[in-house]
């Protein structure tokens, strides 16, 4: 290792370190390689660890623990990135390439990039469920955060304050079950307290969150729901991205 390379590095930097599956350990393994990581360090014996690194992203440690289930711990951690969409674009072709599809549900699994009031981001879930959110920032976290609650304090639809706990259950900490039955409620008691618009996202988001959940039927019904809506050409146009939900998750579910 020559100068520039031992500079590089001790450059500052945190290596995240993960429990992970010791009989899965190789299959752990493969799913990051898969996402376009390389192996940079790998031992079996006198115990099971190994590195990932990847341009971009950066580097993370696992270690392979007996009776993972009784004995491991899910670990998680926060990267940010400035070109989320191309960070996303290039792992989901990656793992696309790899398994043929895009691992939506159960364990392992990829989110979509999601918009939430701090950031734009994305979450990778792995076989030993472990959490990876990749995010590009909008600013200042907690200055974000408390003008986000003090919006949804100020709406007086129920629905709508509804809806938005629902979305910041379902992307920002992925309780997908916890989304689910607040919006299932919501359209129970708030009948007639939402626009169209809103309407429209709420069954976009309910179908994602059915799709997530790995309930197809119901996810078909909330997409065809949400294709009854009503909207005007300049509604379609303002909610053009929920559209494009709407289509990529009618695509998944196929």
């Amino acid at each position: 290792m020559n100068k520039e390379e031992l500079k590089e590095r001790n450059r500052n930097r945190i290596v995240p370190l993960f429990d992970c599956d010791y009989d899965l350990f190789d299959k752990h393994l493969e799913f990051y390689t898969a996402l376009g990581f390389e192996i940079i360090y790998y031992q079996k014996a006198p115990y099971r660890f190994a590195s990932v690194l990847k341009d971009g992203i950066g580097e993370f440690g696992f270690y392979g623990v007996k009776n993972a289930k009784e004995n491991g711990n899910r670990g998680g951690c926060y990267i940010y990135v400035p070109n989320v969409q191309e960070v996303y674009a290039e792992l989901k072709a990656n793992i696309k390439s790899y398994y043929r599809k895009i691992p939506s549900k159960g364990i392992p699994r990829m989110s979509r990039v999601n918009k939430t009031a701090e950031d734009w981001r994305f979450n990778i879930t792995d076989p030993s469920e472990n959490t990876i959110t990749i995010g590009e920032t909008f600013g200042d976290s907690t200055t974000l955060m408390e003008a986000e609650d003090e919006r949804v304090r100020a709406l007086e639809s129920k629905f709508e304050k509804a809806y938005a706990a629902a979305y910041r259950l379902a992307y920002s900490k992925e309780d997908f079950l916890a989304a689910r039955n607040t919006l299932e409620v919501a359209f129970r008691k708030f009948t007639e307290d939402f626009s169209n618009e809103t309407l429209f996202k709420a069954k976009v988001l309910q179908a994602e969150i059915f799709a997530s959940l790995g309930q197809k039927s119901q996810a078909n019904e909330a997409i065809l729901e949400a294709n009854k809506v009503d909207l005007t050409t300049g509604e379609k146009e303002s909610l053009s991205e929920f559209v494009d939900r709407l289509s990529e998750i009618n695509e998944q579910i196929r």
